[in-house]
């Protein structure tokens, strides 16, 4: 369906029962990413069944279980590109206010050039991150940025722990073989918060 095609009646009746067969359980992964933020979670949900809604007619043919893991997939990755984007604005919302404060910034508000050199580290990591394969990208947002463990994240995309494990090793993999062994995710404790 595109923007501009209307649902008819039959396909609002099946994402209907779509919406009644997965959104608690797709509520509840939301949730846990949004860290307990109800009004967050509900606008996830909606996202992802927006973007089924435009995806109908090649969602419809999938079995029960491909169709779940379809929206868990959605879901994840609507909530790693918002965080995503928060970060991104949070991280530069000081650089955006100082040139319209007018003043100087006092020295406590500058940041030392090794707070800049981490930031702009930092976000060289999250450059390659966003670059990786989707699988990769998806299990590491939701590993370094949201902090979840290795079973949380299984949990939410609905595949194997080992799968996750899997992926968190490739992605770091990734990121030696682009910047060194040297990066902020190396030593990371796959059952504790991140690192």
């Amino acid at each position: 369906m595109g923007d501009h095609q209307r649902i008819t009646p039959h396909d609002a009746a099946e994402l209907a029962a779509c919406f009644k067969a997965h959104a608690s359980r797709l509520f509840g992964h939301a949730c846990v990413l949004a860290r307990g933020d109800r009004a967050l979670a509900d606008d996830l949900v909606q996202a992802t069944f927006e973007a089924a809604a435009r995806a109908w007619q090649t969602l419809r043919g999938l079995a029960e279980e491909q169709l779940g893991g379809w929206l868990r997939s959605t879901l994840a990755n609507i909530a790693a590109s918002g965080f995503r984007r928060e970060a991104a604005f949070r991280d530069r919302r000081p650089q955006i206010e100082a040139p319209n404060r007018g003043t100087q910034a006092d020295p406590s508000e500058q940041a030392s050039s090794e707070q800049a050199l981490s930031a702009i580290a930092l976000e060289r990591y999250w450059r390659i991150i966003r670059e990786m394969p989707k699988g990769q990208h998806v299990v590491a947002v939701l590993r370094w940025q949201l902090g979840m463990k290795e079973a949380e994240i299984a949990a939410v995309l609905g595949i194997a722990e080992s799968t996750v494990s899997a992926q968190l090793h490739w992605a770091r993999r990734n990121l030696i073989k682009q910047l060194g062994p040297d990066h902020p995710f190396a030593r990371d404790d796959p059952e504790g918060g991140s690192s």
